[in-house]
């Protein structure tokens, strides 16, 4: 508590504001003592006023002193408000301008709820925010990017992304801890990890499994997508938490090789994800009483009632832990263990999946399942 009290007063505003009370302490009593004390306005409120007045150099002339000291003691209070003040003024300014300055470098904690944080960044990226933005995931949303790119390349990436005030950045590496908890994932409504852009691939992907770590310590149910260069990096980066995971080049490759074989399969593509227009999928909760259907008996009624076509059963989620998914033969994976234990850490991995039936059986039961992918009816698209 006294070196808390010892810090507080060596800051120069701190400094300042106690010298501005003194001298208002000091002024109101002395004016009370030399001008008020023993006349028909004994009054310390009035006193108070006097000073405060004659500190910010208003002057309103209603109260004035009499008496030689209380002159003197006027112009002490009017020159010390006035330097003071001054200073005050001048020192505030400063404490935004650093505010701000720290803010645009990326060195503060944000203080957000309900945004977006994508950890990492590459040439994806500004593919990734448009479609966020597409999708209305950034409709009242901020975004937060984490990366350790140069000043110069963040008011590139400001600049392109146009978000305004709803853009912040947190500088430094994403797989370290105190870098991490500035963006308060646990806070966020999904987080994506982007394979650093700067690094080898192999490098590139060790950077993701330990930023994916760290995300998992810190917000354990938080919806966590990411991508990796190489294939066989994909399972260490799924048991490090990961929800979903694109492999970078595999969904590039897999749409040349069907417009090779019916160029109008892309176009529908295209079509399903608002790439050539309105985005067509849409999702369904299921509730309690739709769960007793049939895949047939709830299609054929969605369809009559909305003119919607379902098209897959979804299971949106499954809470595993890490010892779910670890291979105990594996080096890495023991070391992952190992790194969630030394550091006191819970093995929960929140949410793992969805998993999707894509045109099921008339017969399939509803009731193992969250929700209904389908296609919105052309007048809604």
């Amino acid at each position: 508590m006294i070196q808390w009290l010892l810090s507080l007063f060596q800051k120069p505003v701190v400094r300042i504001l106690l010298l501005l009370a003194a001298t208002v302490c000091l002024g109101t009593v002395g004016f009370y003592l030399l001008e008020l004390h023993g006349t028909d306005r004994q009054d310390l409120l009035a006193a108070l006023y006097w000073t405060v007045v004659t500190m910010t150099t208003v002057g309103y002339g209603d109260l004035t002193p009499a008496t030689n000291l209380g002159r003197i003691l006027a112009m002490v209070v009017m020159v010390s408000g006035l330097f003071l003040i001054s200073v005050l003024t001048g020192s505030l300014a400063s404490i935004l301008v650093e505010h701000k300055a720290q803010k645009r470098k990326g060195l503060l904690t944000v203080k957000l709820t309900g945004h977006v944080v994508i950890a990492g960044w590459n040439g994806h990226g500004p593919g990734l925010v448009k479609t966020l933005q597409e999708t209305k995931m950034l409709a009242d949303r901020s975004l937060v990017l984490i990366n350790d790119l140069s000043e110069e390349a963040r008011d590139e990436v400001a600049q392109v992304l146009d978000l305004g005030e709803r853009l912040q950045f947190v500088k430094g590496s994403t797989s370290q801890e105190a870098v991490m908890r500035k963006a308060r994932p646990e806070e966020a409504t999904v987080v994506y990890i982007l394979r650093q852009g700067s690094l080898p691939s192999k490098e590139a992907d060790q950077q993701s499994i330990y930023t994916a770590l760290t995300v998992r310590s810190l917000a354990p149910k938080v919806p966590l997508y990411g991508e990796v260069a190489l294939t066989e990096n994909r399972a260490h980066l799924l048991r490090a938490g990961v929800n979903e995971i694109i492999i970078g080049g595999e969904l590039a490759g897999r749409i040349l090789g069907v417009m090779g074989a019916n160029p109008s399969m892309w176009t529908l593509l295209q079509s399903l994800i608002g790439m050539s227009g309105p985005e067509l999928l849409d999702f369904h909760a299921l509730k309690p009483e739709e769960k007793r259907f049939k895949w047939r008996e709830f299609s054929a009624a969605l369809r009559q009632r909305t003119g919607a076509l379902p098209l897959a059963l979804c299971l949106t989620s499954k809470t595993m832990s890490l010892e779910d998914v670890l291979d105990e033969g594996s080096g890495l994976d023991r070391f992952i263990l190992e790194l969630f234990e030394s550091a006191g850490q819970k093995t929960q991995l929140g949410q793992q999946g969805p998993q999707v039936l894509v045109n099921p059986p008339d017969g399939e039961s509803l009731e193992a399942y969250d929700g209904v992918l389908l296609l919105k009816p052309h007048t809604q698209a």
